[in-house]
């Protein structure tokens, strides 16, 4: 009777560990008691409750800890022989790798394993399949492969990233957001109030004789004017051409936002996506809004290249800077991702909510269409007011920006 209630307190033990939800606990304590067996009763409760991919990590992540000690006392072992191609192109020869586990491996065990081995292809930063003879091996079918082996090789294929212009909305709403996505939902973006009569900051009036947010706003409107009158904007038929109109905003609107950089021609990597951004708009090497310059009006078919840059850029700075590994949880779901669609005669703008939301669903937000009236023999003051709105909507997107990424750093430094 003893024996039983030990065995009873440890199942008890066990499933409280996992952080089960209420319903699952109780059942799976009713298991544990009827059979007084811990291990058969959390593997009785992965099969009552297979639809529940969390409870199954949780109880297979219990499980492994139980049976790798097992193991340990009786000195078994896996081992795992890897080939690993030296780059990209996957031609041979191929790096020769053995990983060795206590008993066989989770799934995701493994690939954590696979991605920490310091090959010449860095594998924490591309996407790969793994073969096992002439079967590719996935999560639900590894257990079946490995059967009752103590060894297995494996093949290790690369897969190289899709280019950024290559993402369907679709596909970059999925990149960016998981894949239980929703649409973007069209909201007003809020408007910077811009005091006509404050001085700019030393540097700024060092290098152009500018004093006040007004000078620098009718110097943004002369800058469109020119570029107007020797080439028509609704004449440009080439996406270079157009950029000629977006980054006169951007560069003033960075002045206004404060201590913000502008590069163009970005280039960014990650395992998913890859290309070159139009511009970007940077913060300590932070990427704060991405811009995609697009040629027609059509600018919501091309979401899908915008959300796919938002992402890349986002992940490559935490790779980076912050050391984030491929699988585990972004870190800095407090610092929205933000993007502009423009063809340099209308903009849209974009913020992506990636924590702090119902659920932990991440939120898309979309403004309403703004066009812009740049034509050939426009006023520069007439310039300068048609572009204000934006200019405004920029400023104020840029300034939330860094509210938040300063925001992540205190916390990040108090901890």
């Amino acid at each position: 009777m003893n024996e039983t209630l030990e065995h009873k307190r440890a199942a008890t033990t066990a499933v409280k560990s996992l952080g089960l939800q209420t319903d699952l606990r109780a059942t799976a304590l009713v298991l544990a008691a009827a059979d007084c067996k811990v291990g058969s009763s959390l593997r009785l409760l992965i099969q009552l409750n297979a639809g529940d991919p969390e409870l199954k990590i949780l109880v297979e992540e219990f499980l492994r800890r139980e049976d790798s000690g097992q193991a340990k006392a009786t000195g078994q072992t896996f081992i795992v022989s890897l080939l690993v191609p030296f780059s990209m192109e996957n031609k041979a020869p191929k790096e020769e790798c053995q990983l060795s586990f206590d008993r066989p491996p989770l799934y995701l065990a493994l690939l954590d394993r696979i991605e920490q081995e310091p090959t010449a292809l860095k594998l924490e930063q591309v996407k790969f399949q793994i073969k096992a003879g002439k079967e590719f091996v996935h999560q639900d079918s590894w257990t079946r492969v490995v059967g009752d082996r103590h060894a297995i090789e494996l093949v290790i294929i690369p897969q190289k990233a899709k280019p950024l212009s290559s993402f369907t909305n679709e596909e970059g709403m999925k990149l960016l957001m998981g894949p239980n996505y929703q649409e973007a939902e069209t909201k007003p973006f809020a408007l910077a109030d811009l005091k006509t009569s404050a001085r700019l900051d030393d540097a700024v009036m060092q290098v152009t004789s500018l004093v006040c947010v007004k000078d620098l706003l009718i110097h943004l409107g002369v800058d469109l004017a020119l570029r107007c009158l020797r080439s028509e904007p609704r004449l440009h038929s080439t996406e270079y051409a157009k950029r000629e109109l977006i980054s006169p905003l951007l560069f003033v609107a960075s002045v206004l936002a404060g201590e913000l950089e502008v590069a163009a021609e970005f280039s960014t990597k990650d395992s998913d996506a890859a290309g070159s951004v139009d511009f970007v708009v940077l913060l300590n090497s932070f990427v704060i809004s991405v811009v995609e310059g697009k040629l027609h009006d059509t600018l919501k078919a091309h979401e899908g290249q915008l959300y796919a840059s938002m992402h890349a850029c986002r992940e490559q700075y935490l790779r980076m800077k912050l050391k984030k590994r491929k699988r585990e949880t972004d870190p800095m779901t407090q610092v929205p991702s933000a993007g502009i669609l423009t063809n340099g005669t209308a903009y849209l703008f974009y913020r992506c909510y990636h924590g702090g939301q119902p659920k932990g669903q991440p939120v898309l937000t979309c403004s309403e269409f703004m066009p812009v009236d740049l034509h050939k023999g426009i006023s520069a003051e007439s310039a300068a007011d048609s572009v204000m709105k934006v200019v405004k909507t920029m400023v104020q997107l840029f300034v939330d920006q860094k509210k938040a990424l300063s925001s992540f750093w205190s916390q990040r430094a108090v901890q």
